[in-house]
């Protein structure tokens, strides 16, 4: 664990979560990472004296900053490097597109297609890294967890295309954007936008640098979404982002061939706190 007083509160495998950790490892802020299950977060975030009950959190001594989009700014000004900075003109807006439609979307997809028939391959991603404590305590909220998980996305017969739909049509728009050949989303360097549409579309683009993506259970569907989605020009924008700007060198593995079950390496982390900052889920 790394000694710092400053801990991220995640789920193991959100994509909001990600975006919060890549601005922290991006400006080089030690933290500690712990992981809560589902369910159990409401009650925790609410000792810890978060004002909602979602994650991902940042405590640091008794601040407490709550939601992916405060992380980064945060993180912005715990900086001292001004060429860093993550907040720049124009990115904002294009964030804020990014969580409410790609965030979102993206989620209920998932959840649609797992939650009600595949329980058994969500809870291994999202119970990952959880001391046995928590992980225990989760299990036993889990039925409930799983019904008001359902409630909150809609989830219902035709979320799954619903949702689907949505995607692809933001996929095509984001595509287009693209046809320029920029490199960044706003502006001639990394800023936030970049962080948030590369974490939030990376369940999908599946980057190397973040192999829990790979260690997934999928429907068939998710798999044929992965397959069918993992050329196009956003896609690919996304993996290289993560290359450029994340991590590198963590795997070396083919998109197409990446559907091993999560449930095999459940487990693998820090038991104590979820891990510190090389866990990266």
């Amino acid at each position: 664990m790394t000694n710092t007083n400053t801990s991220l509160i995640t789920f193991g495998i959100s994509h909001f979560c990600e975006k919060a950790r890549w601005a922290l490892d991006w400006h080089d802020i030690d933290y500690n990472e712990i992981s809560w299950p589902p369910g159990l977060h409401q009650i925790l975030s609410k000792r810890c004296g978060a004002k909602r009950a979602t994650l991902p959190i940042v405590r640091d001594g008794e601040k407490v900053v709550q939601g992916s989009d405060a992380i980064i700014d945060w993180a912005d000004a715990q900086s001292k490097n001004p060429s860093r900075q993550l907040t720049k003109e124009g990115s904002r807006e294009i964030e804020e597109r990014a969580d409410s439609i790609i965030g979102w979307h993206v989620r209920r997809l998932a959840y649609a297609e797992i939650i009600p028939r595949f329980p058994q391959y969500a809870k291994p991603g999202l119970f990952q890294n959880a001391s046995r404590t928590h992980r225990f305590l989760g299990d036993m909220m889990w039925p409930v967890t799983r019904r008001l998980i359902m409630q909150a996305y809609g989830v219902t017969d035709t979320a799954a295309a619903e949702s689907r739909s949505i995607l692809e049509v933001e996929l095509d728009w984001r595509d287009e954007k693209l046809g320029d050949g920029r490199p960044y989303l706003a502006g001639d360097s990394f800023r936030r936008a970049d962080v948030a549409v590369a974490s939030l579309l990376a369940p999908f683009a599946r980057p190397p640098e973040m192999p829990v993506y790979y260690e997934m259970s999928l429907t068939d569907d998710l798999k044929a979404d992965c397959i069918r989605w993992q050329s196009r020009p956003i896609m690919r924008w996304v993996r290289n982002q993560y290359k450029s700007n994340r991590l590198v060198g963590w795997l070396e593995l083919d998109p197409l061939h990446c559907f091993v079950p999560l449930a095999n390496i459940w487990g693998r982390g820090l038991e104590s706190t979820g891990g510190a900052k090389a866990a990266r889920s």
